[in-house]
């Protein structure tokens, strides 16, 4: 399995691409969204419900979901934890283009970049 751990990039619109490359199908974009949206809605459910236990749900459905997807379709294992603020942002940047339907033409266009 190829690993994010050795890749650096010193902005985060160079990281970009290269997580981009890494979440290249489908199955692993609605997963991943699935993830993201989970986590938000934990994240508001704690603060509604005043319940911060919810609060460590979130993240860890999020985790969870995105870890199976790139075992089971990408082939690849992501380290988020080496930047988490850059990991995150993608994320969010990802669940825009998945709830947008426009993922798929920005998987291409880094292919042919």
């Amino acid at each position: 399995m190829s690993s994010a751990s050795a890749y650096s990039a010193p902005t985060f619109e160079e990281f970009w691409p290269h997580y981009v490359r890494m979440h290249t199908r489908r199955e692993t974009h609605l997963l991943h969204a699935a993830g993201s949206l989970a986590c938000l809605a934990s994240l508001m459910a704690a603060v509604l419900m005043r319940q911060p236990v919810l609060a460590l749900l979130g993240p860890i459905a999020d985790y969870g979901l995105a870890q199976a997807s790139h075992r089971l379709f990408e082939a690849n294992r992501t380290t988020p934890w080496k930047n988490q603020a850059w990991h995150t942002r993608a994320e969010l940047r990802m669940l825009r283009l998945v709830l947008s339907g426009r993922m798929r033409a920005e998987v291409e266009r880094v292919a042919s970049s």
